[in-house]
């Protein structure tokens, strides 16, 4: 029982995590970005939702009845799948967040003369001709 009332609490605490991941510019921003459709954030937001007011009254009716417990379980793993996906958006918005940082700063050396090879062969003309 005490693995229930965890795993509860764990989905829970993800639920949590999810809704404020989704209602995110940055995850907004991606879907916008890379030209998906919103509405599947919108519709996975419900679903969340949804789960969220069913998982509670399931936690514990799950212990007198074997159909909540085996719904409870799919609803968990399909949780964590969606926990898995959240992650791999949040890292790939991660990602292109600093991509976009490294190009800005190439860019800001180079317009400013701060090319680190044009300063290595500036500096090795420099210790060669003095």
């Amino acid at each position: 029982m005490a693995a229930e009332v965890v795993g509860g609490a764990l989905l829970s605490a993800f639920l949590q995590v999810a809704f404020d991941k989704l209602a995110s510019t940055q995850f907004v921003d991606f879907f916008r970005g890379r030209k998906l459709d919103e509405k599947i954030l919108g519709n996975l937001n419900i679903m969340l939702h949804s789960i969220n007011a069913l998982a509670h009254d399931a936690e514990q009716k799950q212990f007198t009845d074997p159909h909540i417990k085996a719904w409870l379980f799919s609803v968990k793993e399909v949780v964590f799948d969606t926990d898995d996906l959240l992650v791999e958006i949040d890292y790939e918005i991660t990602r292109c967040q600093v991509e976009a940082e490294s190009q800005h700063q190439t860019f800001t050396h180079k317009a400013f003369g701060h090319d680190s090879s044009t300063t290595f062969i500036k500096y090795n003309y420099y210790l060669t001709h003095n």
